[in-house]
This record gives structure tokens, C-alpha cells and sequence, in this order.
């Protein structure tokens, strides 16, 4: 239901009321609520996280409409490359006018294999912004798999990759 609609609803739904010398026209709270709550409103697109960051330097730092920021994104590599699909430019020009929700990046653990030491899990978490290279041991040298549903063990591929590319290849996708 649109606007319109929704003015029409009420103006069928107006009760007269009289209170000693005035006649009044009204709309039951109850039936006002229920007529606006169908009102359709835009969903909010997902975008990427760096789409996000785009369009937040363009309104807020350079105060561009979306015409200049969609040429503004179309100057960069990732941004630019996004773009040149045309459905993620109606993404982009939805994002922008409704509103928008970022992307969840894709978790990883990331196991470093060690066939000879099956006592240890071997693997890369997260520390104050940081990924280290950790350990586990497992006291009854039966693998324990508790450490891959930790937070800080779950990184991005970009956290893996800052530091650690070559453990890249030892990644499991978080479910």
C-alpha cells in the first residue's frame, strides 16, 4: 500500500463524533496504526562492506548527490569493478536513497597441519586487531575442535591474508 491508499483507508474509516456542541471527524487510533503499518517501505539492499565506506565518504565528507558518487566509485579499482554490472548499480542508487545493510564478510579458521604431532592444533587467531600463529594442546591426544567455534579464531580473508597469505590454502569457511 502506498501513501494515497493509505489516506483513502482512513477517510473510509472516519467515525463522526459528537461531544455536546462540536461534531468531530475521527479515525480509531487501533485502525489508524493497522492502515499505516501496511505501508510499503523500501527494503534496505546489502552491499559490500567497501560499497558501505563509499558511499559514507561521499554523503557525509564530500556532500556529492548520487550521480557524482556513482562516477566517484567508478574511479577506483574494486569500487569501479563492482559497478559495471548494472544490477549493482540499481544496488548502489537503492543503497542510497533507502538506506542500506552491510554484507557479512565470510568467517574462516585456518588449521596449520602438523601429521605429527596429532596432540596440537596449530592455527591463526585474532588479537587486539592482530593475527598471531597459536596453539592448542590437547591433553588427552584426541583433536579437539572447540577452539575453531572461538571469535578470535574466526578471521576474515583479508585478516588471513595481511599477514599470512600462505596459510590461505588451509582455510575452512566458518558455518
Amino acid at each position: 500500500m502506498n501513501k494515497q491508499e493509505a489516506i483513502e483507508q482512513l477517510e473510509w474509516n472516519v467515525v463522526r463524533t459528537t461531544d455536546f456542541d462540536r461534531a468531530e471527524d475521527v479515525v480509531v487510533f487501533e485502525k489508524a496504526k493497522e492502515i499505516i503499518s501496511q505501508i510499503h517501505e523500501p527494503q534496505k539492499v546489502v552491499v559490500p562492506k567497501f560499497i558501505a565506506d563509499s558511499i559514507e565518504y561521499c554523503k557525509n565528507e564530500e556532500g556529492y548527490g548520487l550521480l557524482r558518487a556513482m562516477d566517484y566509485c567508478d574511479e577506483y579499482n574494486d569500487t569501479g569493478e563492482w559497478l559495471e554490472r548494472p544490477e549493482n548499480q540499481e544496488t548502489f542508487a537503492c543503497a542510497w536513497l533507502f538506506g542500506y545493510e552491510i554484507e557479512q564478510e565470510k568467517l574462516y579458521t585456518v588449521e596449520i597441519p602438523d601429521p605429527n604431532r596429532p596432540d596440537i592444533a596449530t592455527f591463526l587467531y585474532k588479537e587486539n586487531g592482530k593475527v598471531f600463529i597459536g596453539t592448542d594442546i590437547f591433553l588427552d591426544e584426541v583433536p579437539n575442535y572447540k577452539w575453531k567455534n572461538e571469535p578470535e579464531n574466526q578471521l576474515t580473508e583479508s585478516e588471513i591474508k595481511e599477514d599470512f597469505e600462505w596459510a590461505w590454502q588451509f582455510r575452512e569457511e566458518v558455518d
